[in-house]
């Protein structure tokens, strides 16, 4: 699976997580006892060709992102990126800016007149841009490289009042956090 499509194929205790609808960071809450969200970077950025195409763009532009590490018990487990056109990021989705430390899902599942489009997924194997760009941030962040494996990820679009923010995760953990139940919280 090389490029972005709405069938993931993904097999075992993974899949329950990757095809999981719904907030991602009240899975991982719920998973274990402390949930936090490191900020990576945040601010304009130029987009990448795939995104811009996401977001319903003919061309590359700057755009807004914000990419972060989620941790669970203090283990980095996802890589996320969000990214929507720099207007927009003054505009509709201006909450981006002022999230700090706090998750992107306290916006888009907590606020009222925001729609997702269907979730997408994507294999990145080690030789593509976006694995490598992944990879480098991971790496800064953590000290640690992610797997050599390819790397489950999935991607989708949510929209307020007419403007689109993608939002892609990686599920890049070293280890197979992805046995976790749901909630270890009983």
């Amino acid at each position: 699976m090389s490029q972005w499509g709405i069938g993931g194929r993904y097999r075992g205790q993974v899949r329950r997580w990757v095809a999981a609808p719904g907030s991602l960071s009240a899975r991982l809450a719920a998973s274990g006892s402390v949930f936090s969200v490191q900020v990576l970077e945040q601010g304009r950025q130029k987009l990448h060709r795939d995104e811009a195409c996401a977001l319903g763009l003919t061309g590359v532009g700057p755009g807004y992102v914000r990419e972060v590490i989620l941790r669970v018990d203090g283990d980095a487990v996802v890589f996320a990126r969000s990214v929507t056109l720099l207007p927009q990021s003054l505009g509709p989705w201006r909450s981006l800016r002022g999230l700090g430390t706090r998750p992107l899902a306290d916006v888009l599942f907590r606020r009222t007149g925001i729609g997702r489009g269907p979730l997408q997924f994507r294999q990145l194997v080690p030789v593509s841009h976006l694995r490598q760009h992944v990879s480098r941030a991971w790496q800064q962040a953590t000290g640690a490289a992610p797997v050599t494996r390819a790397l489950p990820a999935r991607r989708s679009v949510f929209t307020r009042r007419g403007a689109p923010l993608l939002v892609m995760e990686v599920f890049a953990a070293q280890h197979q956090p992805w046995c976790w139940p749901t909630s270890r919280r009983a």
